[in-house]
C-alpha cells in the first residue's frame, strides 16, 4: 500500500489539525504550518512512489532492449555459420548453462562448428521470460492497487501538482488572513478535504471512485466559496454553487447507474473491454454517456452549462478561486482522460459531435464574453471556459494520436502557472477585512508603481495564459493546434484561431492597465514618486509567485524538461 501513501499522510494531517483545532483550539498560523507540514509530508511521498515506479520501468525498458540486442545476434550468428567473435559473445550472454554444458557438447554444437540454434533459442526465451515476469511483477504491485485506484507516472505528476498547488494555497492563505484577529484554522481543515478529493480524483481508476473523488472535491469548494460570507456576493455564490453542484452530482450518478446497467463494469479497463467487444452501442448507453457529460460539463463549466462560472469567481475570495481553476479543474480533467484513454466512448460518431460542439462553443463564449467585462476574476472565469474548450480538443483526439496526453499535460502545467502568477497576485494586494478583493480594473491600474513585483508577474501570467511566444503558454497553445491539425479536427483548429485572437486583445488591455502612471489619489502614489521595491517586504507567498513566473518563462524558451517530464508520466499510464 505504499504507493497510496499520499492519500493516508493527507488523511493522517487532517486528523490531526481536526484533533488540535477543536481541543487545543488551534491558532490560524499553528494551522497553516501543520497544514504545509502535511501537504509537503504528502508531495514528498509522491515523490518517493514516482521514482520507484520510474526505477522499475526503467530497468524493464533496459533488460528489453537487451533481449532484443541478444536475440538478433543469435540470429546473425546463425546466418554466418563460420565461428567469430561476435558468436562468442551472443552465447556467453544468454547463459552460463550454455557454455557449461560440456558432457552434452554434440547437442549443442555440431562438428563444423554450427550452433544448435533450437536449444540457444530455447535457453535465451526462458531467461528472457523469467526476468521479464520477475520486473512486471514489480511493475504490476506498482501501478496496480486496488479495483478503485491506480498508481501510475500519469496520476502521480498530476498528484504531485495538486498538491504543490494547495502548498502555495495555504502560503497565500496566511497572507490574505494577517490583519484578522480571528482563527481561520477552520479554512486549512476545508483544504486538507479538498486536497485530498483532488488526489483521490487523480488516483481514481473505477467510476465509484471517481464519484467519490468528485464530490469530496466539490462538497469543500461550498465552504471554501462562502467562508468569508463578510465579502459582497460571497454567500450567493455559494448558494449557486451548491445547488448547481448537488444537480449535476445526480446526472453524473444517473449516468454512472446506466452505464453500469449496459455493461456491467464500473472499472475503466472493463468498460475498455465491455466497450471494445459491443457490436454497436445501445440506446441506454448512449443515454448514460450523454448524463455523465451533463455533470462533467458542468464540474469543467462548459457550454452550456458555464453560466454559474463568473458569479462563482467573483463572489469568492480570491485563493479560493485559484483553488476552483486549477485543482477542481485539472483534477477532473485528469480523472476524464484517463477514463476516454481506457474506454473508447469518443468511438461513437454521436458523442464524438456533441463534443466538438462543445468544445466549438466553448471557446467562441468563453472568449468574446471576456471582452466585456471589466473585473479581472470574471475575465479569467471566462476565459477559464475557453481554455478548458482548448483542451477539450485533446480530448477528443486522445485515443487517436499518440501526443495527446503530452499535449495536455504541457497545456495544463502551464495553465495552472499563470493562474497563480495572476490570482496570487491578486491575493496578495487584497486582505480578508475588506468587502472585495482588489479584482477590478481600476484598482489594478498602476499595480506596477505600488507593487512592481507582483505585477510582473502577473504581467508574464496574462502573457501566457494569450499565448504569447516565450512562455508556456505558447507551448502549449502551439502543441494543441498541431494535434488539431494532425487529428483533422479543422472546426476547433479555427475556433483555436480566433479564440487565441481574441484572448489576446483583453489580456493586452490588462497587461497595459498595469504599467499605467496613475494620477494622485489617496492610495496610489504619487506620479512624481519612483517605484518603490524593498527587497525586505518579499515573503515566501511572494517568491512562490516569482518561481511561478520565472518556470513559465523557462518552459517557454527551453521546453524540452517539460517534455520529457510529461512523456515520461504517458508513458507510464499503460
Amino acid at each position: 500500500m505504499i504507493a497510496l501513501s499520499p492519500i493516508f499522510v493527507l488523511s493522517f494531517a487532517i486528523a490531526i489539525v481536526l484533533f488540535l483545532l477543536f481541543v487545543f483550539k488551534l491558532s490560524t498560523k499553528g494551522c497553516a504550518i501543520l497544514t504545509v507540514c502535511g501537504l509537503t509530508c504528502a508531495l514528498i511521498c509522491s515523490v518517493m512512489v514516482g521514482y520507484k515506479i520510474s526505477f522499475n520501468t526503467q530497468a524493464i525498458t533496459d533488460i528489453s532492449s537487451d533481449n532484443m540486442q541478444i536475440s538478433a545476434s543469435i540470429s546473425n550468428s546463425t546466418k554466418e555459420p563460420n565461428p567469430s567473435s561476435e558468436k562468442t559473445i551472443a552465447i556467453d550472454t544468454v547463459s552460463t548453462e550454455t557454455t557449461e554444458s560440456s558432457p552434452n557438447e554434440s547437442e549443442t554444437t555440431n562438428i563444423d562448428g554450427n550452433i544448435d540454434n533450437k536449444n540457444i533459442d530455447t535457453n535465451s526465451n526462458s531467461m528472457n521470460n523469467s526476468n521479464i515476469d520477475e520486473n512486471s511483477s514489480d511493475k504490476w504491485k506498482a501501478h496496480h492497487i486496488t479495483a478503485l485506484f491506480t498508481c501510475d507516472g500519469y496520476g502521480l505528476l498530476y498528484t504531485s501538482l495538486i498538491l504543490m498547488i494547495s502548498i502555495s494555497i495555504a502560503c497565500f492563505a496566511y497572507r490574505w488572513f494577517k490583519q484578522e484577529q480571528n482563527h481561520h484554522g477552520l479554512f486549512y481543515l476545508i483544504l486538507l478535504f479538498m486536497a485530498l478529493g483532488g488526489v483521490t480524483l487523480v488516483y481514481a481508476s473505477h467510476l465509484i471512485a471517481f464519484f467519490i473523488g468528485i464530490e469530496l472535491l466539490s462538497i469543500p469548494f461550498v465552504g471554501l466559496i462562502g467562508y468569508q460570507y463578510t465579502q459582497t456576493h460571497s454567500l450567493e455564490a455559494a448558494v449557486k454553487y451548491m445547488i448547481l453542484s448537488a444537480i449535476a452530482s445526480v446526472f453524473l450518478l444517473m449516468g454512472i447507474a446506466f452505464y453500469y446497467a449496459t455493461t456491467g463494469e464500473l472499472t475503466f479497463s472493463g468498460l475498455s473491454y465491455q466497450l471494445s467487444t459491443m457490436s454497436y452501442p445501445s440506446t441506454l448507453l448512449l443515454i448514460g454517456v450523454c448524463l455523465m457529460l451533463v455533470g462533467i460539463g458542468f464540474k469543467l463549466s462548459l457550454v452550456p452549462f458555464q453560466l454559474w462560472l463568473p458569479d462563482v469567481y467573483q463572489g469568492a475570495p480570491t485563493i479560493v478561486a485559484l483553488l476552483l481553476s486549477t485543482v477542481g479543474k485539472v483534477a477532473i480533467f485528469c480523472a476524464i482522460a484517463r477514463l476516454f484513454l481506457l474506454a473508447p466512448i469518443v468511438n461513437n460518431e454521436t458523442i464524438r459531435i456533441i463534443l466538438v460542439i462543445m468544445a466549438f462553443c466553448s471557446i467562441l463564449w468563453g472568449n468574446l464574453l471576456a471582452l466585456m467585462q471589466s473585473s479581472l476574476k470574471r475575465i479569467l472565469a471566462y476565459s477559464s471556459i475557453a481554455h478548458f474548450g482548448y483542451l477539450l480538443t485533446a480530448l477528443i483526439a486522445v485515443q487517436y494520436q499518440v501526443l495527446a496526453l503530452e499535449t495536455i499535460g504541457v497545456y495544463l502545467i502551464g495553465y495552472i502557472l499563470a493562474n497563480i502568477c495572476i490570482l496570487g497576485a491578486i491575493s496578495l494586494d487584497s486582505h480578508s477585512d475588506e468587502l472585495q478583493d482588489h479584482e477590478n480594473e481600476i484598482d489594478l491600474s498602476g499595480l506596477f508603481w505600488r507593487r512592481p513585483i507582483l505585477a510582473l508577474t502577473m504581467g508574464v501570467g496574462l502573457l501566457s495564459l494569450a499565448g504569447t511566444p516565450l512562455t508556456a503558454g505558447f507551448v502549449g497553445r502551439f502543441l494543441l493546434v498541431l494535434l488539431g491539425v494532425t487529428a483533422e479536427l479543422w472546426w476547433l483548429v479555427a475556433a483555436v484561431v480566433i479564440g487565441s485572437a481574441l484572448g489576446l486583445y483583453f489580456y493586452a488591455r490588462l497587461i497595459i492597465n498595469l504599467y499605467i502612471r496613475p494620477v494622485c489619489r489617496d492610495d496610489l502614489i504619487s506620479s512624481k514618486s519612483s517605484i518603490k521595491l524593498k527587497w525586505t517586504d518579499i515573503r515566501i507567498s511572494e517568491l512562490i509567485i516569482v518561481l511561478c513566473a520565472l518556470l513559465t518563462m523557462l518552459c517557454g524558451i527551453y521546453p524540452k524538461w517539460l517534455f520529457n517530464l510529461v512523456s515520461m508520466a504517458q508513458y507510464l499510464t499503460t
